[in-house]
């Protein structure tokens, strides 16, 4: 057996007590079906993780002059060049500070990374300042439940690179107005059993939906991301990767939503943070 197997048989006695708090914990006898997340191809080989520091305090990387952003997840991440905006936020925000956005390939859940090299061997090739994580797998019903091992693992692994993670719950589909709250909660509860930071997409959008219903967050399939929705995210991401006030950058030209627009995204994206802070610090 080796190690890596040997970590998640570990993980998951460790957790057994914290799965009745977690809503992705344990399957059941009943064989989840409905879930989102990601998707792609299973690699066959597993990586070697050696020994990870359980529980170790998350790296605050907020203030670098240089911002090394490493994004895994799926077609989530590249809705409408959600790592584009996420770079001119904080290039807008930080004068003067660096920014490399790299987005993995691939469309996996964050359990099937774990079972190829590739990615393991690009979290270790750059010393990154954050690490976005999407694509823990989740109910989109709320009727079924998965592990949270691999995202323990991926908390662990990051940091261990002293690394920022940020885990990235996603927006609920269009109608459902619960899927964002407990997808949130989910990851929530990851970071209560191994430290890192959240970034509280799904409650912005919640938020929004809430005081402007008419705003057109999601695509025409209900699922991604229009361009206002991304714009939101990335404001997200720009407060919790930065600790800047999304609500104090300026409007965008260049971005084709208005400036009243632009500015109550903003004003969501910076209120939601203050009730929903993403990181321990």
């Amino acid at each position: 057996m080796n190690r890596i197997s040997i970590l998640k048989l570990f993980l998951l006695a460790m957790t057994t007590t914290s799965c009745l708090y977690l809503t992705a914990c344990g399957g059941g006898a009943t064989t989840p079906t409905d879930i989102t997340g990601g998707g792609g191809q299973v690699a066959p080989n597993n990586p070697d993780f050696g020994q990870l520091p359980l529980a170790a305090e998350v790296p605050d990387n907020r203030y670098v002059d240089h911002y090394k952003i490493l994004m895994f997840g799926n077609s989530h991440v590249r809705s409408h060049n959600m790592p584009g905006l996420i770079r001119q936020l904080i290039l807008a925000g930080r004068p003067g500070a660096l920014v490399d956005m790299t987005v993995a390939d691939g469309y996996a859940y964050l359990d099937e990374r774990l079972s190829g090299t590739a990615d393991l061997k690009l979290l270790q090739s750059l010393s990154w300042s954050h690490v976005i994580l999407q694509g823990q797998k989740y109910s989109t019903s709320g009727l079924y439940s998965y592990p949270v091992n691999d995202s323990l693992i991926w908390l662990r692994a990051v940091k261990a690179q002293n690394a920022t993670p940020v885990l990235f719950p996603e927006h609920g589909q269009d109608g459902n107005s619960t899927e964002g709250s407990r997808v949130h909660q989910l990851h929530q509860s990851i970071v209560a059993t191994e430290p890192g930071c959240v970034a509280p997409v799904g409650m912005a959008w919640d938020k929004v939906l809430q005081q402007d219903p008419q705003m057109i967050l999601h695509e025409a399939d209900g699922n991604h991301a229009a361009l206002a929705g991304t714009f939101l995210t990335a404001l997200v991401f720009y407060q919790s990767i930065t600790g800047n006030n999304a609500e104090l950058l300026a409007y965008f030209p260049q971005i084709p939503l208005s400036s009243e627009q632009q500015q109550f995204l903003r004003q969501i994206a910076a209120a939601t943070l203050q009730q929903h802070p993403a990181c321990p610090f």
